[in-house]
């Protein structure tokens, strides 16, 4: 009797499959800005972009990603506009240690940070006070 029971519970989601029907898909990554990373005190190449998950969670993303490496580097979020280093500091959102100077990586940004204003990926050196590459982010 229960294996007629499991039968007569999957006829509704067959019946639905045949028909058409579909149960919904979960909504997928999204993303939302992107850039190419380009050197400045450092030889850089990859592509950087932030991309929204259907939690809300935005991440930046590098992929393809290699940097001349360098010590205690970080990676961080600052205005499009801060063109020189002495800008930089100032006004940056900090995402965290670089995770390597190659490959594919992820850093989470918080939901505190305000993307319209923050578009510019920094990879600064902290003893150098120095940024080695950047990433100008634009609309996906």
């Amino acid at each position: 009797m229960p294996r007629h029971r499991t039968s007569l519970l999957a006829l509704p989601i067959a019946l639905g499959a045949l028909a058409g029907f579909a149960p919904p898909a979960m909504a997928a990554n999204v993303e939302l800005l992107n850039g190419r990373v380009a050197p400045v005190a450092h030889s850089a190449s990859g592509r950087a972009a932030v991309v929204s998950s259907s939690g809300g969670r935005r991440t930046l993303t590098l992929r393809s990603f290699r940097i001349s490496p360098g010590p205690r580097v970080r990676v961080w979020l600052v205005p499009k506009g801060a063109r020189s280093d002495r800008q930089i500091p100032r006004d940056r959102r900090d995402l965290g240690a670089l995770k390597g100077s190659r490959g594919n990586q992820r850093y989470t940004i918080p939901r505190s940070v305000d993307l319209r204003k923050y578009q510019s990926v920094v990879f600064w050196c902290v003893p150098f006070t120095q940024a080695l590459a950047r990433a100008d982010l634009r609309r996906s």
